[in-house]
């Protein structure tokens, strides 16, 4: 049944389109072009998919099924198909699981080779370390799970269209959390939605595949659910697509996804959306990290002597939502809270000893009074979805927003302070 995956590719393959610049590299195996999004600077660094083709298969064959290609330069990814090695019938394949689909015993380190070629395309190429994403169909789905197993400190997340992890726990090597994504159809009849064995050698079904890496990556195995969410497949009606999400208690940089495809095959006629919709989930989930920009400085010396310092910690990442703000360097047990704006200003408010740094619509997270203690710093999560400003605004990605501190301050009289400020640009 796997033998029919190539032709069925083929068969549902136009050519594909070649982005406006390319590069080479040899990660062992021979040269791979790795195509550019239009614009391409490497001043700024972007975010890489490798696509894994199936069984039989190869990169331009999985390419012109899927067809990411033509979305580069609107999604600004750096994109590789590669190929994976020959068995003796010439039929292309990864070595991914005790399952799928090293037939013959070949010791051939695929993990090894697409680690090495992510290396190399790193060393050739401006990647933004913290956005490397995989995209793999069937054995290529696979794959992408034993990359996540391997290298998640490496992987960011991936996205798997009837694949499937290990069956054992224990063979899923390696310790961090990876946003995963599994798309399945419910009438598949190759890598049966529900688990199933080839040659003998189990593989667990979507649902199962999902709570086990939602264990993995520290989620509650408490689910959302949406129905008729997606138009993924052209041939059947509607939006016959639905979504299961494990998002409780997970760890930051891990969180999982169901897309079922009801009545899906194993290689459905993907609809135009199909493409965009994994692109946009992927990219939607880089590793996270915050980098503020620290602008405004040094604030004026408070009377403790120092000049207080804004910083962030947590994640930039508005999947993550986990956005902690700090201020540093107050007079011990002073009161205050944290102020935001989309726009930077310059000014002394009246009645205060230092400058604001923010400009246009100023809000206050006034409702979360903060006291400095004995160590001269407080602390805030903020919520991304819901920031005080007026109105309240729901972050977007890409929207840089400023952060400043306000506190009460007796400087020798009793008057209010500032911090300095920073700059965060949500992903």
């Amino acid at each position: 049944m796997l033998l029919s995956i190539t032709a069925a590719l083929i068969l549902s393959s136009p050519a594909p389109t070649l982005a406006q610049g390319s590069i080479t590299v040899d990660a062992g195996r021979g040269p791979l072009t790795v195509t550019l999004p239009a614009g391409y600077d490497a001043a700024e660094p972007a975010p890489l998919l490798l696509l894994l083709h199936g069984f039989g298969a190869s990169g331009a064959v999985q390419e012109g099924y899927m067809r990411f290609r033509p979305l580069q330069d609107q999604y600004g990814f750096v994109y590789c198909t590669p190929d994976g090695t020959a068995n003796s019938a010439g039929q292309r394949f990864w070595n991914a699981t005790d399952a799928c689909c090293n037939f013959q015993g070949s010791s051939v380190d695929d993990a090894a080779y697409l680690l090495a070629l992510i290396e190399a395309i790193e060393a050739a190429v401006s990647i933004d370390p913290r956005s490397i994403h995989l995209m793999g169909h069937s054995n290529g789905g696979f794959m992408a799970y034993r990359m996540a197993c391997e290298y998640p400190d490496k992987i960011a997340s991936i996205a798997s269209l009837a694949g499937a992890t290990f069956q054992d726990p224990a063979d899923c090597v390696g310790t961090g959390p990876v946003h995963v994504l599994q798309i399945h159809g419910t009438s598949d009849a190759t890598i049966g939605f529900g688990g199933g064995a080839i040659f003998g050698n189990q593989y667990p079904g979507a649902l199962e595949t999902c709570q086990m890496w939602a264990t993995r990556n520290g989620c509650a195995l408490t689910t959302t659910f949406e129905d008729q969410a997606l138009n993924l497949v052209s041939s059947l009606a509607g939006k016959e697509t639905t979504k299961t999400r494990f998002t409780d208690g997970c760890d930051l940089g891990g969180s999982v996804e169901l897309w079922t495809i009801v009545l899906g095959s194993h290689t459905p006629a993907l609809s135009p959306f199909f493409a965009p919709r994994i692109t946009e989930y992927l990219l939607a989930h880089p590793k996270p990290a915050v980098s503020p920009e620290t602008y405004c400085s040094p604030a004026t010396p408070n009377s403790s002597g120092a000049s207080a310092v804004m910083g962030a910690t947590g994640s930039d990442v508005l999947a993550d939502n986990a956005l902690e703000l700090t201020a540093s360097g107050l007079p011990q047990d002073s009161f205050g809270y944290f102020l935001n704006s989309q726009t930077e200003g310059l000014a002394t408010p009246p009645g205060s000893q230092g400058t604001l740094c923010l400009g246009g619509q100023i809000g206050r997270f006034s409702a979360n009074v903060l006291n400095a203690g004995s160590t001269g710093t407080f602390t805030l999560a903020i919520d991304l979805t819901s920031i005080p400003n007026n109105p309240t605004a729901s972050a977007i990605v890409g929207d840089t927003w400023r952060f400043q501190g306000w506190f009460r301050d007796a400087n020798p009289q009793v008057t209010s302070n500032l911090t300095d400020a920073i700059r965060v640009t949500v992903r």
